[in-house]
């Protein structure tokens, strides 16, 4: 037969020319990539665990889950040819077994492309069988090796090692692997097994409703979407998920679609044993989803013996709609607008079209509308080309659209929130946040965008234990890490900062941060290492410029040479004002007012106002121009209203000084 081919959906793989094809048209696949694509056809339909994957893959090195889970990134995404928010079509992931081709997989002839239909080589039996052989021979000696390691330590830690969402539910017994509460939770996005597989959407909606449902019940502590979202495509086990996010109870499921109807498997996971201790499939049409987010919410309090009063869950006011196509367009575009961080600004057009469709579907949909207005106002952010007051009004609007259809919107309530912390109305943003405190929302975004605020403010000492409550819940939230860590860097505990921001692995600006912390721990080696080459903000900080801030550090007779030469940059453009503004900070040079910089609109980045509370910055605080400066962004009237920031005390009826 010579070198394999196969029709994998749409794409030919030709294992002979070491190439993939859509069409004709070839599609840039790197080696190990088309390796593992290899062998997922090899082996279609059937799961491949990490296991085989790394002895097909990488020839038996030693390699860990994180290299085999970013290898299926990277081939998903080559896979998607790079368009934003595709779902992928060709690889699913079976919890706690590893990965399988979900599209139509036949071995064809690599000049015709006719599908082979038996095999009529040369091989032998042992060729044409070689993956099974291996498997059973990895098998024996994996049995082999835990007797041995039985013999020798008498005890065991593995997981229960339950499969997918459509596996049998048997409970099968395994060992204790956490000491976590059962009544702390994570829910999984449910997965797509829909034979065309473009309803992800679906499975994510009906995971953060549930998730926003379980939130509500008292006594129950539930893992934020952001982390436990993290592991839609991996094939983490539910013992790992457990102890990464510190929960005792998972729940993970599958949802199939099919024209106006339904299927939702879920089952309850008790993490401390391996026991699936509640599972059930629904059968329904498509408009009953609403109803089943309740039922499914009631069968966990049930199972978990949760008190709901005499009453279910509902989601009243919540969904505020009842046009399920609505409801699909807006799940779209909120799946966009949560992976914001990767796909930038096209992203969060994209979600802004979803949005509108839906709005069109239906007018009164309350959570659109807000969904509108939070895009209008990230953008002003995401894209520093835009006329920034005009998007602050479009996102006004659409938040106040939302208010009039649900005036408890969360979403509406931030959104209004942060467009008057954006125009430096703080005053104004404060109230929004606690109109937000006062619906009981637990969305780890709003508290990330109130803390920027109150760190803005100098209020940092306060922000420590709710960010840490909610970090416990969300420890894979790079924004709430960081503004735990900004909270720490301020109150005098680098070292703690630091810890959280290594373990931040994709946080945009972890560098730089990093380089921060060295910088207050007094370790400007370390900082020096950080700073260079790092982006800051908008602008990139060149390594000379880094250099140079180090070396004043260390020699503080350069310090005012420096900050002179910072600002010479930066007035002359060569230098982005946000960066410029925050260098001088770090050098803390009170020649950060030579910026001539207006605080509400020529510094729009709201986290270089934070550095002004930093340890360094003692002496911008105590130059009189700052006394002028947080008297224009407004912050004195705020402190005379709701307590003085942790750095500053008045001394006298209009007066005041900080340290």
């Amino acid at each position: 037969m010579g070198f394999e081919c196969y029709s994998i959906g749409d794409l030919l793989l030709d294992a002979g020319t070491q190439e993939v094809t859509r069409n004709g048209v070839a599609v840039p696949v790197p080696r190990l990539s088309f390796k593992l694509l290899l062998s997922l056809a090899r082996h279609a339909p059937n799961v491949v665990s990490t296991e085989q994957l790394e002895l097909e893959v990488w020839s038996g090195l030693v390699v860990d889950r994180g290299t085999v889970n970013k290898r299926v990134l990277l081939l998903r995404r080559a896979l998607s040819d790079g368009k934003a928010g595709e779902q992928d079509p060709y690889i699913a992931v079976v919890r706690g077994s590893g990965y399988r081709l979900i599209v139509p997989v036949e071995r064809v002839l690599p000049s015709s492309g006719e599908v082979v239909a038996e095999e009529t080589g040369e091989q032998s039996w042992w060729q044409r069988n070689a993956g099974v052989v291996r498997t059973i021979a990895y098998s024996v000696l994996g049995i082999v090796a835990l007797l041995v390691l039985y013999q020798g330590f008498q005890s065991t830690d593995t997981d229960s090692g339950i499969a997918g969402p459509e596996t049998d539910y048997a409970q099968v017994p395994a060992p204790e692997t956490a000491a976590y509460s059962r009544t702390s939770i994570a829910v999984l996005p449910f997965v797509d097994l829909s034979d065309d597989g473009i309803h992800q959407y679906l499975g994510d909606g009906l995971a953060e409703e549930i998730i926003n449902l379980l939130a509500g019940l008292e006594g129950l502590s539930v893992a934020a979407r952001t982390s436990s979202f993290a592991f839609r495509d991996d094939a983490s086990t539910t013992t790992e998920i457990s102890r990464l996010l510190k929960v005792g109870s998972i729940l993970e499921g599958s949802i199939r679609h099919s024209e106006n109807q339904i299927r939702v498997t879920a089952q309850l996971i008790d993490c401390r044993t391996g026991y699936h201790v509640w599972s059930k499939t629904y059968d329904r049409a498509l408009d009953e989803i609403f109803e089943l987010q309740n039922e499914i919410v009631t069968e966990i309090a049930k199972s978990l013996e949760l008190s709901m009063d005499g009453s279910g869950p509902t989601n009243t006011g919540y969904v505020t709609t009842n046009d399920i196509e609505a409801f699909a367009l807006y799940l779209k575009g909120r799946e966009l607008f949560n992976n914001r961080i990767r796909l930038r600004a096209e992203g969060l057009r994209q979600a802004q079209e979803f949005f509108q469709k839906s709005i069109e579907q239906d007018p009164g949909f309350a959570r659109a509308h807000a969904g509108i207005a939070l895009v209008y106002w990230l953008l002003t952010s995401y894209d520093d080309s835009l006329d920034k007051e005009h998007y602050l009004e479009l996102a006004e609007a659409s938040a106040n659209f939302a208010l009039e259809f649900d005036p408890k919107s969360a979403d509406a309530l931030s959104a209004l929130a942060s467009v008057h912390s954006t125009r430096g109305e703080v005053e104004q943003a404060l109230a929004m946040f606690e109109k937000v405190h006062a619906i009981g929302s637990n969305d780890s975004n709003i508290v990330h965008w109130e803390a920027m605020l109150r760190l803005r403010l100098g209020y940092f000492n306060e922000l420590l234990e709710p960010l840490t409550e909610v970090y416990r819940l969300d420890p894979l939230n790079e924004h709430i890490g960081w503004s735990l860590a900004a909270a720490l860097n301020f109150s005098g505990d680098p070292a703690k900062a630091a810890g959280i921001l290594e373990e931040l692995e994709h946080f945009t600006y972890r560098q730089y941060v990093l380089g921060l912390s060295a910088i207050n721990s007094g370790n400007f080696a370390l900082a020096r290492e950080y700073l260079r080459d790092v982006r800051m903000r908008s602008g990139i900080l060149p390594a000379k410029i880094a250099d140079s801030v180090i070396d004043a550090l260390e020699e503080k007779s350069l310090a005012d040479d420096v900050a002179r030469r910072i600002v010479s940059l930066t007035q002359n453009g060569e230098l982005d004002a946000g960066v410029g503004f925050e260098v001088l900070l770090i050098l803390g040079s009170a020649r950060v007012f030579d910026l001539g910089i207006d605080p509400h609109h020529d510094i729009p980045r709201l986290q270089a106002h934070a550095q002004i509370w930093n340890n360094w910055a003692v002496n911008v605080r105590r130059d009189p121009r700052f006394k002028l400066w947080v008297k224009q962004l407004g912050y004195v009237e705020v402190w005379k209203k709701n307590g003085w920031p942790d750095r500053c005390k008045p001394t006298g009826p209009e007066d005041f000084e900080c340290i």
